[in-house]
């Protein structure tokens, strides 16, 4: 409690007297400068290596960080009603989903929302505030699915309750076409997994996807993995950890749903807008997917916010955070 009382405290810190006070103290890299509000939040939250929780004990975390997370407001108080109304579907109606309605709707088009948290943690609750932002300034009605965690449920467990509440939206009087799917880090990984899937059977796909710092490649071999692999909130351990508690066998590897650098010519994918951060272990991969869509003629646009990291899309607080998710929805408005 005593370290959520001095973080709500930091928050009231302007900017200009943090920059001034670290003026010597700048972390670059790229070239580009590290937003010195961020870097000092990051240094206030403890550090936690997530790689080493066995698998009797993810449970347990899991409870923890969902409660942290209550307790700790990183994000802007929405300033609209947004009504919620939460569903269950799927074959046993064991699966949640939370409708979110505006205020205003401004087009025909709905989203289906996937969170983060590397298949392994967070759930919709922890993105609740997020995705109930994100309605706000996009005027379209969004619909956060629940699908389950890993090593519990593994690879294509998510993927499968992805296309189960496609069906269901669909069976509720939305045409696919009307659909766009979007996601942060494991969610945009869902998202373009369930585009992949679509293709792969030859069907209609979705409307768009846009992808948030998504999660890409389980080789994790990028220059990035190796120059932000600690001290910006995800690690390189973290997502080895990540991708073996979500990998069922070897063979995934090879499957274009689960890694999606194994991209086949000519698929029939959506608009695709990426969102990448510069200092997150996870850019080089996401840029890398964004130029093998274009490489194949898939309408692809990359928006890049070269001095955030990983997770910032939850993270409102921040200026420069704010600054970057008002800008990155504008652009994904143009398209819905």
């Amino acid at each position: 409690m005593l370290r959520n009382f001095f973080i709500n405290i930091f928050f009231l810190i302007p900017v200009w007297f943090l920059s001034l006070i670290s003026i010597f103290n700048k972390d670059v890299k790229r070239n580009f400068i590290f937003d010195i509000q961020s870097k000092f939040f990051l240094s206030l939250i403890p550090k936690f290596n997530i790689h080493e929780v066995s698998n009797e004990n993810i449970h347990e975390i899991r409870n923890s960080i969902e409660q942290k997370r209550r307790n700790l407001r990183l994000f802007k108080n929405i300033k609209k009603k947004i009504q919620k109304i939460d569903h269950q579907i799927g074959k046993d109606k064991d699966i949640k989903i939370r409708e979110y309605i505006p205020y205003q709707t401004d087009n025909e088009n709905i989203i289906l929302f996937f969170h983060g948290g590397g298949y392994v943690l967070n759930s919709i609750e922890t993105h609740d505030p997020t995705v109930a932002y994100f309605a706000e300034k996009l005027r379209t009605k969004i619909y956060s699915l629940d699908y389950s965690l890993s090593p519990e449920h593994k690879f294509p467990t998510q993927l499968n309750e992805g296309m189960a509440a496609i069906q269901w939206l669909i069976q509720t009087g939305i045409s696919i076409n009307n659909i766009s799917l979007c996601g942060d880090s494991a969610g945009a990984h869902l998202a373009a997994s369930i585009t992949h899937q679509l293709a792969n059977e030859n069907t209609v796909n979705v409307h768009s996807q846009f992808l948030i710092y998504p999660m890409c490649d389980p080789s994790c071999d990028y220059e990035s993995h190796e120059l932000f692999k600690e001290n910006y909130l995800l690690t390189k351990k973290a997502m080895h950890w990540f991708w073996e508690k979500f990998q069922s066998n070897i063979e995934d590897n090879d499957t274009n749903t689960f890694n999606l650098m194994q991209y086949k010519e000519k698929t029939n994918l959506p608009k695709t807008i990426i969102v990448t951060a510069g200092f997150d272990p996870l850019s080089d991969e996401a840029e890398n997917y964004a130029f093998l869509l274009h490489k194949n003629g898939t309408f692809v646009k990359q928006l890049h916010y070269p001095s955030l990291f990983h997770g910032f899309a939850s993270m409102t607080r921040l200026k420069a955070a704010r600054k970057a998710v008002n800008d990155f929805l504008s652009e994904y408005k143009k398209i819905l």
